[in-house]
């Protein structure tokens, strides 16, 4: 379930998504880059970070993460039950100020980046009786951030928008020349303030308008029609896309019946 923020946080938070799964076992998830980072709030038991060795890590019950350059595999160990604050892309560095590439690929309790603040709203968030008094808690603290922190960039608004309109088919090459920025600057703004390269982030939303038109699309709908209509050259193209974003086939991902999000899948 998707809920919207107030208008005063609309330009920092693109929508508040709840999470809920009865499942109260183990169970193996793949997360991958949608562009977006977020804040986390886990009101039963937290997933499982797993690496390579499949051991894990317990993720805090409250966090916030930074922009994935690689997908990522979970493992939840009860009953789902999360609030996720889905940020727009430079959302992360208007709250906190820092540099976004510092944060990619982590997640970091809240007390640790806002300090006090950051236990008093989990307090109130965890402890809350509704998604509606969660979610209010949530941006009493996110308002008064944004105000002390957020800063105006017309450039990096406009070739956000760039992108989201051209659904991620688009070229670098377009954004400089419809905007007053060189290639050089434009990396570096978008290093600070989204945390990956703009090719990188015009791949990622790329994929994933193709994964919400494939979402759309009748199950009698041929794959190449999608394939050619966001953008992919070819049936091998896209499939290289998809195993490097998400690990898996477009026709593994197609079947899939337990999506918990468009870019959080469980794994069979």
């Amino acid at each position: 379930m998707q809920l919207y923020p107030s208008l005063m946080l609309s330009a920092i938070v693109k929508h508040y998504l709840i999470i809920k799964h009865d499942h109260d076992g183990y169970a193996d998830y793949r997360l991958f880059s949608d562009g977006n980072p977020g804040l986390v709030f886990h009101f039963k038991d937290p997933f499982l970070q797993v690496n390579a060795c499949e051991s894990g890590s317990k993720q805090p019950h409250s966090f916030l993460y930074g922009q994935m350059t690689h997908f990522n595999d979970i493992k939840s160990v009860g009953k789902l039950d999360m609030l996720i604050v889905v940020l727009h892309p430079h959302g992360l560095h208007a709250l906190t100020n820092l540099s976004a590439y510092e944060l990619n690929n982590t997640i970091t309790a809240l007390r640790t980046v806002f300090g006090q603040e950051g236990s008093d709203m989990e307090e109130q968030v965890l402890s809350s009786k509704s998604p509606s008094e969660a979610i209010k808690a949530i941006e009493k603290l996110l308002i008064c951030r944004v105000n002390r922190f957020q800063k105006q960039d017309g450039l990096m608004h406009g070739s956000l928008d760039l992108i989201y309109q051209a659904n991620g088919m688009i070229a670098v090459a377009d954004l400089i020349q419809k905007l007053p920025v060189t290639e050089r600057q434009l990396e570096r703004k978008f290093k600070e303030q989204v945390g990956i390269a703009p090719k990188k982030f015009i791949d990622v939303i790329k994929f994933q308008h193709f994964l919400k038109s494939l979402q759309k699309s009748s199950s009698d709908v041929n794959l190449s029609q999608v394939v050619y209509a966001c953008g992919y050259y070819d049936q091998a193209h896209l499939n290289n896309c998809f195993k490097r974003q998400a690990g898996v086939t477009p026709m593994q991902y197609r079947h899939h019946d337990h999506l918990l999000a468009i870019n959080l899948m469980q794994v069979l």
